[in-house]
């Protein structure tokens, strides 16, 4: 029999997380983030607001009552749209929060040990009380952080099978009931959801809640882009040329040995070092078009002016929504991926972009050996010109 909804007194270690927990069942945590945390992220009113603007997407649910009258609008709205949706049996979703409230983004730290690499957005739903998107299954992870009010979530105990959805919708809501467990979170709780377990949250009185969602991509995506990649290297995308072919091949009739040979040319391509600069670059892009391919400042630094500033006593941070991706290539080359880019690290650059991927700040009394480190120095001053990092000052809020 399978068992019921785990709830722990902390968050998971990355090391128990991945053994018990990711892709296996769902958990939950009471009061994981702490008052003051939950007091920073964005507020209902803040939240209607982006939905009234053009670049971040939201749509409005809504529901008449019977479960089979579901309907959903997209934005952006206006005050009015508000004002008719009434005092209950709504919810307002707004994608990528993250990008458009720093403060928000800020709640990303508590996930360290999930993979930051592959987090596709915070989605921040306001939802008046009977509010509901229904019963429905994901395809990705996701943390629910529950901010103001209370929601009731039903969570199942097992990953769903088959899926039935009612016809004639613009959602994807099941057709019928799941058995699962009932839980009521208040604020700072956060509830665990893996892909392919059904779950459906109702809002009890008028609540904020922060989706932190984990999505992979499609095998499609994966090839599309690589191919992509080698087209833009003459290098790389080299002509299939038919060598070695015999006999067998003639005519209309691809033999087993040409078969292998083109599977082959595509294994070896896979496991090149461009495969692994790719894969980094391919895992920072952003969802959303005005921030990927980051513009430079209005004002970038040379080299000696960053390296001046940083005299002065300045120190680096990374903001918390822009997303990094180490790797190493089977010959031990570390790569860094920021927003479709690729940079080759040495050994230093490596450690000191680890330390800026826990939230920490770099300065150089903190890492004296950057003065001796000039490849380090220019790889840091790119970033910057291109908002990967930002100044931190002492004393700064």
């Amino acid at each position: 029999m399978p068992s019921p909804l785990v709830i722990l007194d902390d968050l998971p270690s990355a090391v128990d997380f991945y053994r018990l927990y990711w892709n296996r069942r769902p958990f939950l945590v009471r009061r994981a983030i702490g008052e003051d945390a939950m007091a920073a992220l964005i507020g209902a009113d803040v939240l209607a607001g982006l939905a009234m603007e053009e670049a971040p997407q939201s749509r409005m649910v809504m529901t008449a009552g019977d479960h089979h009258d579901w309907s959903c609008r997209f934005g952006p709205f206006t005050e009015d749209d508000f004002a008719a949706a009434g005092d209950a049996d709504w919810s307002l979703l707004v994608q990528n929060v993250e990008q458009f409230h720093p403060e928000t983004a800020t709640l990303l730290r508590y996930f360290n040990f999930a993979p930051r690499w592959l987090m596709d957005d915070i989605m921040v739903s306001f939802s008046a009380k009977g509010g509901s998107v229904g019963p429905h299954v994901d395809s990705y992870h996701v943390f629910l952080v529950q901010g103001q009010g209370t929601r009731r979530w039903k969570v199942a105990r097992t990953p769903l099978l088959e899926e039935v959805y009612i016809q004639g919708l613009e959602l994807k809501i099941l057709e019928t009931n799941f058995d699962g467990d009932d839980i009521d979170v208040t604020s700072g709780d956060v509830l665990y959801v893996p892909p392919k377990f059904a779950h459906q949250g109702t809002t009890i009185d008028d609540a904020l809640t922060f989706s932190v969602g984990f999505l992979g991509p499609k095998l499609s995506e994966l090839y599309g882009s690589y191919g992509q990649y080698l087209s833009e290297f003459e290098g790389l995308d080299q002509r299939y040329v038919g060598d070695g072919l015999g006999p067998d091949s003639a005519g209309f009739v691809i033999g087993a040995d040409a078969a292998q040979k083109i599977q082959g040319s595509l294994t070896r391509q896979l496991g090149a070092k461009d495969f692994t600069r790719w894969l980094v670059e391919f895992f920072t892009e952003s969802a959303i078009e005005d921030f990927g391919e980051h513009s430079e400042r209005g004002q970038t630094l040379d080299v000696a002016a960053f390296g001046a500033e940083l005299k002065k006593g300045t120190g680096l941070t990374k903001p918390e929504y822009i997303k990094f991706a180490i790797t190493q290539s089977a010959d031990g080359e570390f790569f860094l991926g920021f927003n479709r880019r690729s940079y080759s690290l040495s050994e230093s650059a490596t450690a000191v972009l680890h330390r800026l991927m826990v939230d920490d700040s770099v300065t150089l009394g903190r890492a004296p050996e950057l003065l001796n480190d000039p490849a380090t120095i220019e790889l840091l001053c790119e970033l910057y010109n291109h908002q990967g990092l930002e100044f931190y000052r002492p004393g700064d809020g």
